[in-house]
């Protein structure tokens, strides 16, 4: 005889239930506060009024929304009601008070000197410098609890896309913003950032900024090389770096993409065929990198007029590396580069030309012809099609390859300083894509330079909170992991899979796998928390990997009903990112 089933006692109760999705925040929180920000902020930017909310406040609550998935300030109250945090301390302040207090970053007495056809970057105010304060406060932090003494610095322009009206034209034909980030890979941080205006050259006064982040790097660091794409082949920068005019640092190694000009490739074409050497494509994990094709590189014969005035310092090599042309175009991402990108990146066939098209006639039809080969450099060598890249640096053979991460008494030479050079634009894409489309930094909130400089360097300081929390907290097998296309991602596991209450955290998890992954609180947060929340949500996504049919795009276990319909969508919309201003995207939070 079926028993009966015995009556479920439902208790409905209102108010706040204490549970937040949002618990791999809170990591992110107590690193703000532990590394001393707060009081840094509300002493350096000083944009607050004599009431309201401190400017620490405003930015733990924008670095949150980046790290949330917000994009606009709009986006805020739903971030708030989710946090719960108000019994923790984080005040977060409505739509109107952000939007007020990004005012304060614009300095209205340099709009006048702006627009289309003039290089100009308006001056900073206090408020805004001071947030450059910030960020070199952070980096400091970050220096003392893992001192290095000579860093690589990455500096590298991006455009900020926008239909602002304040936003001037960029050469490609958009409205835009620049941003130009000086990256450091060794700390996995972004050193500074400069905002400026779409029509700004992107090289342009790159050593005045160079010297802006050389004098704000902590003491930690006694030396500093330089890497940059072709916008920084400039005869005042290189010659600084090379003479040793930095006080403090003197002379700076550089690896920096030369353009390949024509007398660049008569220098090319003057090297003897048995001169090229191949170039090891494998990666310091021993894994053959790319699709196979060869890479060959040589020193050649070039001193340009402008750089063979040098009176001091040593000498400018010039390296050239040829890759055999298989009538394949690049790829948007090179396009947007300065074709030094990896050639394996995906790109649309054209018809291959075969080995005797090497009538330069023929190239210069194709160049005019066929978008994109232009940027391939190619050039004819011995009855064959090559595409051609330079680097200029002033690293001499045989000094010591620890400096630009070899190992220790490993002497450098031509091939070690190219792979040491193009490390450098892959990452630079990668951080410019966290920027922009994972965090919030592509999103232009004002037509006010200042409010927009204020909103895009705060992504900056969220990015390095981020990358700073999983380098120092986490496992080593976590240190690729971004804020949130990775599924591996400490925050991504916090906010979608995981809840946290503010009270009773004695409370015995709930044991269904993935959620409640990580449960903290005031009283109880830690490495050792996260971590093992982590292999929990981990374990969880890799048994159910091979369940195609039950996951959506973004790893995310579904709801019944809307999410299984979204299974069946195309995903064209994610792919878009959050263009339609909806915080969060239906169904990202399934367990809440």
């Amino acid at each position: 005889m079926t028993e009966k089933a015995k009556k479920i006692h439902i208790e409905l109760k209102g108010g706040e239930s204490g549970i937040t999705s949002f618990a791999g925040l809170w990591p992110a929180v107590e690193l703000f506060r532990k590394s001393g920000l707060p009081d840094v902020i509300d002493s350096a930017v000083g944009a607050r009024s004599s009431r309201g909310y401190r400017d620490s406040d405003h930015i733990l609550s924008l670095v949150l929304l980046h790290l949330s998935g917000g994009s606009a300030a709009d986006h805020l109250p739903f971030l708030k009601e989710k946090l719960s945090f108000g019994k923790l301390g984080i005040s977060v302040p409505s739509p109107g008070a952000l939007r007020t207090w990004l005012k304060e970053f614009h300095n209205g007495e340099e709009d006048g000197k702006r627009g289309m056809g003039k290089a100009f970057i308006p001056e900073e105010n206090g408020h805004l410098k001071g947030l450059g304060t910030v960020l070199s406060r952070l980096f400091a932090f970050a220096a003392a609890h893992s001192p290095r003494e000579h860093i690589t610095l990455d500096q590298d322009a991006t455009f900020i896309e926008t239909e602002e009206s304040g936003a001037n034209w960029n050469y490609k034909g958009q409205k835009s913003y620049q941003a130009l980030n000086t990256y450091c890979p060794e700390y996995d941080l972004v050193a500074g950032s400069r905002y400026g205006d779409g029509n700004v050259p992107p090289g342009w006064k790159q050593q005045e900024e160079l010297e802006r982040i050389l004098e704000s790097l902590p003491e930690e660091v006694k030396g500093v090389s330089l890497r940059s794409d072709s916008a920084g082949y400039q005869t005042d920068l290189l010659t600084w770096c090379t003479e040793g005019k930095h006080g403090r640092f003197g002379y700076i190694p550089v690896g920096i993409s030369c353009p390949v000009v024509e007398e660049f490739k008569k220098a090319v074409r003057a090297v003897p065929e048995e001169d090229w050497k191949p170039l090891d494509r494998k990666g310091r994990d021993g894994k053959q990198e790319g699709n196979g094709t060869v890479l060959e590189w040589a020193e050649i014969v070039y001193v340009p007029t402008n750089l063979g005035r040098k009176k001091h310092g040593r000498d400018y090599r010039y390296l050239a590396v040829r890759e055999r042309w298989d009538g394949r175009l690049p790829s948007e991402k090179e396009r947007q580069g300065d074709g030094t990108t990896e050639p394996e990146a995906e790109a649309e066939a054209v018809s291959s030309p075969g080995d005797q098209l090497y009538f330069t006639e023929a190239i210069r039809h194709l160049e005019e012809e066929v978008p994109g080969v232009k940027k391939l450099h190619l050039l004819e060598l011995k009855g064959r099609i090559y595409k051609t890249f330079g680097i200029v640096t002033n690293i001499e053979d045989g000094v010591d390859g620890e400096t630009f991460g070899y190992g220790k008494g490993e002497p450098m030479d031509g091939e070690k300083i190219i792979r040491w050079q193009r490390k450098r634009s892959g990452k630079a894409e990668e951080i410019h894509h966290i920027l922009k489309e994972e965090l919030g930094g592509g999103h232009v909130p004002s037509k006010r330079f200042g409010a927009n400089a204020a909103w895009w360097t705060i992504a900056v300081l969220a990015l390095n909170l981020h990358n700073l929390l999983k380098h120092s907290i986490l496992p080593e097998e976590y240190g690729k992991s971004r804020p949130k296309s990775d599924p591996v991602s400490p925050l991504h596991h916090g906010w979608e899979n995981s809840d946290a209450r503010e009270t009773d955290c004695s409370e015995d998890l709930d044991r269904r796998p993935g959620r409640n992954a990580l449960r903290l609180c005031h009283e109880e947060t830690g490495a050792a928390a996260v971590h093992a929340g982590m292999k929990k949500s981990r374990a969880f996504h890799n048994s159910l990997s091979a369940r195609k049919d039950i996951f959506r795009a973004d790893g995310v276990y579904p709801q019944k009903g809307k999410d299984l319909k979204y299974l069946k969508k195309n995903n064209k919309e994610r792919k878009r990112g959050n263009e339609n201003g909806s915080f969060p995207r239906p169904g990202s939070y399934p367990f809440t």
